[in-house]
């Protein structure tokens, strides 16, 4: 997990005076003290569930919560596994394995497979290649895109059930809706890809989306689709919007991209990127601002 749902209490900004900073190089600053967000007076339904090889954080908050809020929460249990059974390449049964091994064509998988393939498309355009399920050994794999849209989909269902306040953390994409607790949005911190037990930023999102990418966790397991090696840019790349998909996709190009990512945004207001190399941090867009 590269992203957290955490508040930091005692966090000292690294650097915040500066819009390109030094990340875990002064070892005598104060360890932060992190700790998770609480619901305040707020009522809270907290699930870990284990799907796609991952787990995922479901953490529902509202001053009342619904009296059939377990069967909201197995609904979207069931909304989960259904992602799975939808975008698996692990299992032979799936639209998405068997439109890779030219079993079925793409008109006759579901509509939400095309879909998600289109949005993937137009993510290709955007990147320039450097986001592309289709290089990929064994046809095309949207795995880059789904996790992050799987837990904005998943959250936006359980505010239409009417639950308000909502946090769906797919191992480090993370869809928000609402607040954490009264008058406080969702605090997020990003992790030191140096040391993943310290926070070196923190970022507030209501309705929205925050994902981190990086090597710190599982090593160099993101292949390069223009050049097909391992080898990565940035340290850590975290993407914050309002679309957890697109963030989750652009994450992993960034990482990959290097400072030329930054024409992306262009077409993207109102996005914001942290970006870290070599001990050093840079970021731009309204979640990072400047003092």
């Amino acid at each position: 997990m590269t992203a957290d749902a955490a508040v930091v209490r005692d966090h000292e900004r690294v650097d915040s005076d500066m819009d390109e900073s030094s990340v875990g190089a002064d070892n005598d600053r104060p360890e932060p003290t992190v700790t998770f967000a609480g619901p305040g007076p707020w009522q809270q339904k907290l699930h870990v569930e284990h799907v796609w090889g991952t787990a995922v954080v479901i953490d529902l908050r509202a001053p009342e919560l619904p009296a059939d809020v377990d069967a909201l929460l197995a609904d979207g249990l069931a909304y989960l596994h259904q992602v799975d059974a939808w975008f698996s390449t692990y299992r032979a049964d799936t639209p998405i394995t068997m439109y890779r091994n030219g079993l079925i064509e793409l008109n006759r998988v579901p509509a939400v497979v095309r879909d998600v393939l289109a949005a993937c498309q137009w993510v290709k355009t955007l990147t320039e290649g450097a986001f592309d399920p289709w290089a990929v050994k064994g046809g095309v794999d949207p795995s880059g895109y789904v996790k992050g849209w799987a837990a904005g989909q998943l959250a936006d269902r359980f505010v239409r059930a009417g639950i308000p306040n909502v946090s769906i953390n797919a191992a480090g994409d993370i869809a928000c809706r609402g607040l954490q607790s009264p008058g406080e949005e969702w605090a997020i911190g990003i992790l030191n890809p140096y040391n993943n037990q310290e926070v070196v930023e923190v970022v507030h999102v209501g309705d929205g989306a925050i994902a981190t990418s990086g090597l710190y966790e599982r090593g160099n397991h993101i292949k390069n689709p223009r050049t097909g090696t391992t080898d990565v840019y940035y340290d850590s790349a975290t993407i914050v919007g309002p679309d957890s998909g697109l963030a989750d996709a652009l994450a992993t190009a960034a990482l990959l991209e290097g400072p030329s990512c930054a024409r992306w945004f262009v077409e993207l207001p109102g996005w914001s990127v942290y970006l870290i190399k070599d001990g050093q941090a840079s970021f731009f867009g309204p979640a990072f601002p400047r003092p």
